[in-house]
């Protein structure tokens, strides 16, 4: 496949599933992991509407925030447990390597909490989740890298077309010579993210010209105009 003889392990992180692990190769989904993310959502929803009762009520300031600590140490904890299970998971794969997406959000729960338009995933869990799946795979000896992010959702892991979300779970490939029809978008953005880890290995479909005057270039999955 290339020369490098590390074994690529993509973990996306997400909300739906907190981690998804998957290595390039990879013959059945059912070999694949994944960590639900619900729980923790939850929890840090209900946090949400206890620090909005908190402020409104007659605590200090002091006190509110001592207990959110209590409460994101907790939330430190449960995603330290859950990065542990990928870790173990990537143990079992020769010469491992974790490749995740290059993302640039730094977790700031308070922020989160106090913002009524922010978004729980870029603002505090997605960011979080990431250097904590760093600082486990340490704890391991595993080695971490990030490849660009861009369109890691939507292009299909066996061919590098653009597909098509359905109802935010599920990708579609729109390429008729692959033979991926539907995939879970979670599984397949793992397999994506270990596929960039590999030279040559991503966007090296591009789509043929179109025959028809006036056509714009079709979109490759790395954000670029195809050639």
């Amino acid at each position: 496949m290339c020369d490098r003889a590390e074994t690529a392990i993509g973990v996306d992180v997400g909300e739906y599933n907190l981690y998804t692990a998957c290595p390039i190769d990879l013959p059945d989904w059912r070999g694949a992991h994944a960590v639900c993310g619900d729980d923790l959502c939850q929890r840090l929803d209900d946090l949400r509407l206890e620090t909005a009762a908190l402020l409104a009520s007659s605590y200090d300031r002091t006190t509110i925030a001592a207990y959110v600590q209590q409460r994101c140490d907790a939330l430190v904890a449960a995603l330290d447990a859950a990065a542990r299970t990928v870790c173990e998971y990537a143990t079992a794969y020769d010469d491992p390597v974790l490749v995740t997406e290059d993302s640039h959000y730094r977790p700031d729960l308070w922020a989160w909490l106090t913002d009524p338009d922010a978004h729980r995933g870029s603002t505090w869990l997605l960011a979080a989740a990431h250097l904590r799946l760093r600082a486990v795979a340490a704890e391991y000896r595993l080695p971490v890298t990030t490849v660009p992010e861009a369109y890691s959702t939507q292009e299909c892991h066996a061919c590098g077309v653009l597909g098509t979300r359905e109802l935010n779970t599920t990708v579609r490939c729109v390429n008729s010579d692959c033979h991926v029809d539907t995939v879970t978008a979670d599984f397949n953005a793992a397999r994506v993210l270990a596929r960039r880890y590999y030279p040559g290995r991503c966007c090296d479909y591009r789509p043929r010209a179109s025959s028809c005057p006036g056509d714009l270039p079709g979109l490759a999955a790395d954000g670029g105009l195809s050639d």
